[in-house]
């Protein structure tokens, strides 16, 4: 029965890692997701689409992206001509200039369709980083932006929050007054934790301003982040420390990130039930299980030289 138990658990984690990648993959700034959101929210108004294509023309274009026919056309099947591709697709392509290949000037295009990140680096980052912003629900609007922090600012909470004020102001005529409002309001709320650092009795939250910034698998410590929350929980459930209801996942997040380095945003967010579902994997726990096999043997040694 166990080993059942055991089977099931681990279909319904894979099935919530599912879930969250496609979050994540949603909360990601790509191209291709960004194209079909706003070709759906301005269906009935093309003149903004074409707005919209010009952009996304720039931006691919400043990265370099164009593709001649070959390119194109190698992606479908024997037979497809740019001509039967263009009136089946007519908002997917845009023509760039010309370009050099085998030593003459060939045409080019851009797919605004194409599987492209766009990053803090590119140009016209803030642009689809505000049309994202419109596409999404405001329910999640929350997790897109503590998402971006850590992906896209690395947790430099005060360049993220400079750059959605700023954001807002050039772009306040794309966004619905409900969207602007929901982001001044989490700004607000991430203003004032990191202002006051206060925890529910009252003290000050120990500063780590001199931290350094933990990267991927850099092995500083045994568990990686996802496994350092997964540690917090079960110690929890064993009552080593206090339990969620006396502890804030906000509180324990600090805690830990001045413990191992790692984002108190991110910790926290960790310990939310849908995500400690999602990385509550076996690898996770076999590797959670060794650090503290480990530890007891550390234990057991110590016991052993005590007289």
């Amino acid at each position: 029965m166990l080993r059942k138990k055991g089977e099931k658990t681990i279909k319904k984690v894979s099935l919530k890692n599912e879930i969250y990648t496609m979050k994540k993959d949603f909360y990601e700034l790509i191209l291709n997701s960004i194209t079909a959101g706003e070709h759906m929210l301005t269906i009935q108004t093309p003149e903004k689409y074409e707005e919209y294509k010009q952009m996304a023309f720039m931006f691919l274009n400043r990265k370099g992206k164009h593709l001649f026919e070959e390119d194109i056309l190698n992606e479908y099947r024997e037979g497809m001509t740019l001509e039967k591709l263009f009136d089946q697709e007519p908002n997917r392509f845009v023509q760039g200039a010309n370009h050099k290949k085998d030593g003459k000037n060939q045409k080019t295009w851009y797919d605004l369709w194409a599987m492209e990140e766009i990053e803090r680096e590119d140009h016209f980052f803030d642009y689809f980083f505000a049309c994202k912003l419109r596409q999404i629900n405001l329910l999640e609007i929350d997790s897109f932006l503590a998402f971006h922090l850590e992906h896209s600012f690395k947790d430099n909470r005060k360049d993220f929050l400079r750059f959605l004020n700023i954001t807002l102001r050039k772009h306040q005529k794309m966004l619905d007054t409900d969207v602007v409002n929901t982001v001044m309001e989490w700004i607000k709320l991430s203003e004032a934790d990191s202002d006051s650092g206060e925890i529910s009795g009252g003290e000050k939250l120990a500063r780590t301003k001199n931290r350094a910034k933990r990267q991927r698998d850099d092995n500083v410590t045994k568990l990686n982040q996802e496994q350092t929350a997964l540690l917090i929980h079960f110690l929890q459930e064993g009552k080593i420390i206090l339990r969620e209801e006396s502890l804030k996942n906000k509180e324990a997040g600090h805690a830990f990130s001045i413990l191992t380095g790692y984002s108190e945003d991110s910790l926290r967010q960790n310990l939310n039930k849908t995500e400690l579902g999602r990385i509550t994997t076996k690898k996770n726990l076999t590797e959670l299980h060794n650090a503290i096999t480990k530890l007891g043997i550390l234990i057991n040694n110590s016991l052993k030289e005590t007289k």
